[in-house]
């Protein structure tokens, strides 16, 4: 192997590290994906506490 393959192989595997690190450190979303439910069951409101409109 030439002298330039090998230095440009270094330089292809430190790139190739740092986008997989940036990603990896990348922010995610804490909250979760809700899971949306068909049949949920409807809860009514107290009338007790709430405005009437």
């Amino acid at each position: 192997m030439s002298y330039l393959t090998i230095i440009a192989a270094v330089w292809g595997i430190c790139a190739i590290c740092a986008v997989l690190f940036i990603r990896g450190a990348a922010q995610r979303n804490p909250e979760p994906l809700r899971v949306q439910r068909d049949h949920e069951p409807v809860r009514h409101a107290s009338k007790d506490f709430g405005r009437s409109l």
